[in-house]
């Protein structure tokens, strides 16, 4: 830099056009330049141009292209900004805060793009993929593609093997013991769709369980065959839980309430629900809880079984006796022990009759009284054993009556006599297997017939002429009993087609038939006196299946034989 020095002067100097003055006082002023940028000096032995300036001791920097320096001597302040502007100068620049912050515009703009563009790459990542920390029951799907969670789904689902224990169960079942499946594509799809690929900066730090999304599906049938083979197998050796219940105490003959049971068998039921559900999700292992266990569900403290126990030992005060309508025989009694058998408790507990135990036990009542129809074997007062089958002889219970009055009398706790309704009834009871009275005995065999009283005292016998024994005139056999007693009728055969007419029209004096209207004992004038008492007669004058008497051993027995009494048939 080069110093001029001169004198000290008081002026006011003048500005050149476009200058301003310093306010602050005097400045340094810029040497003039020349064409080639040299500060122009001063011609003719110090004179100075017009407008120069007078002498001055102000000391006038040397301004370097490209730069400034000044110099005040009255301020060590710089000069204002634009102090140095003339012509061919150059402004100079100063950083400002307006720079700092463009500067740190750019900076973040460029921090939001990349982070912008690190977001949006990972949203696309996350569309296609599992977050971190994801898992599907027992498989982990983290960070893997669809087709890669679909391979191990399914993967998992052939070598699935669930293993079942407690309660003393303890088995395995494998995917195809219960016909497992899954749609393994279909799964991983909606397990994907369901998370947000756009949250990915949150969800990278979270776990992620996608079970809800594992739905697997098991052959029903399979399942519960499967199961209740294992439960079936377990039970049969376990001890069943029971009821309380109201029952039936011997010896104390009364109702009385007993405890509830627990057992340790198990619900089938309730063991394929647990396995369905752990199935479905996949799981490794299931333990039972008691809550697959069969308990009692009426407990000895419900009031209702108290209540049911007070009626029903109402009921059993029942006691009757069951006697015949002829002569009151005594057939059976009904006492409080059988009424117990009748009873039985319903879904509310109540009491109630089981008219079909009743009905039985009067039918086998009815078995050891009915005698229609059944096989006899007696002994006839000469001392020949009989046996007679068939016949509409005897006694036969109205089952269906007798059990209504039953249930009436057990319903009301009736204690006395009940006759026994019958639809059909004999003439009395005489010992065991002769369940008659007065009775006509008509012996094939001998061909003859005898009529006892209900004593055994014979009263009447005399020879017959039974049926011809070619198959279709034969004498019925069986016990039958007297329809009628008339007389002075006459005894058609069927018609004749050729004629219209009866093939016989045959009057009688005595006619007591015991088969229907049909067959029976009468007077047979037209039959030779020979035939009578000859045993072997009826094979060639046999009748058309009636039992022919002579008149005067048919007008006797009609005076004696009553309506009603047996008259039995046999060989």
């Amino acid at each position: 830099m080069t110093e001029v020095v001169g004198k000290k002067s008081d002026f006011q100097p003048s500005f050149e056009k476009g200058r301003r003055p310093n306010p602050q006082g005097p400045q340094s002023i810029p040497p003039q330049r020349g064409s080639h940028g040299a500060p122009s000096q001063a011609r003719g032995g110090g004179r100075h141009a017009a407008g120069s300036f007078p002498e001055s001791t102000v000391v006038m920097p040397r301004v370097e292209q490209g730069s400034f320096s000044s110099f005040n001597p009255a301020s060590p302040s710089s000069a204002p900004q634009g102090a140095f502007k003339g012509a061919g100068a150059a402004a100079p620049s100063m950083p400002g805060k307006s720079s700092k912050k463009k500067t740190l515009f750019i900076a973040l703009g460029a921090v939001v793009a990349l982070l912008a563009a690190v977001y949006i790459i990972g949203a696309v990542v996350f569309m296609g993929r599992f977050y971190p920390n994801t898992t599907m029951g027992s498989i982990d799907l983290s960070m893997k593609t669809a087709e890669e969670a679909a391979s191990l789904l399914s993967s998992a689902e052939e070598n699935y093997v669930l293993r079942v224990q407690g309660q003393g169960l303890d088995f395995s079942i494998s995917s195809e013991d219960a016909g497992l499946g899954v749609d393994a594509r279909a799964i991983v799809d909606s397990a994907l769709s369901d998370a947000n690929p756009w949250l990915w900066p949150v969800s990278i730090l979270l776990g992620h369980d996608a079970g809800s999304h594992l739905m697997a599906t098991s052959d029903d049938e399979a399942l519960v065959a499967y199961v209740r083979t294992q439960v079936d197998a377990f039970n049969e050796s376990a001890t069943p839980s029971e009821d309380a219940c109201v029952s039936f105490d011997s010896d104390s003959s009364q109702y009385v309430v007993e405890q509830e049971v627990y057992g340790d068998q198990v619900s089938a039921d309730a063991v394929v629900e647990q396995i369905s559900q752990a199935m479905v999700s996949m799981a490794d292992t299931l333990d039972l809880g008691e809550d697959v266990l069969i308990v009692p569900t009426v407990l000895s403290d419900d009031a209702r079984l108290s209540s049911a126990a007070e009626k029903a030992n109402a009921m059993i005060g029942c006691d009757v006796i069951l006697k015949d309508s002829m002569n009151g025989t005594v057939m059976s009694e009904v006492t409080g022990s059988d009424v117990s058998a009748w009873i039985y408790f319903d879904e509310n507990l109540e009491p109630a009759l089981d008219e079909s135990a009743m009905n039985a036990w009067v039918q086998e009542v009815a078995a050891s009284f009915n005698t229609v129809g059944t096989t006899r074997t007696y002994t006839r007062p000469d001392g020949k054993t009989v046996t007679a089958e068939g016949g509409d002889y005897g006694w036969a219970v109205d089952a269906d009556s007798l059990t209504a009055s039953l249930k009436d009398a057990v319903l009301n706790a009736t204690v006395g006599e009940i006759t026994v309704p019958c639809s059909s009834t004999g003439n009395g009871y005489t010992k065991a297997g002769q369940d008659w009275g007065a009775y006509c005995d008509i012996d094939l065999t001998e061909q003859h017939a005898y009529y006892y009283d209900a004593s055994g005292n014979l009263l009447w016998d005399a020879p017959i002429v039974s049926g011809k024994p070619n198959g279709e005139d034969d004498t019925p056999t069986g016990v039958y009993y007297l329809k009628n007693l008339q007389q002075n009728v006459s005894l058609r055969g069927p018609i004749d087609p050729a004629t219209n007419e009866p093939e016989w029209d045959s009057p009688v004096d005595y006619w007591m038939p015991f088969v229907g209207n049909m067959v029976g004992l009468h007077d047979a004038p037209w039959q030779p006196s020979s035939v009578f008492g000859n045993a072997e007669a009826y094979k060639t004058y046999g009748s058309h299946g009636c039992v022919n008497l002579s008149s005067d051993s048919a007008a006797s027995l009609f005076g004696i034989i009553q309506i009603g009494d047996a008259v039995i048939v046999h060989w």
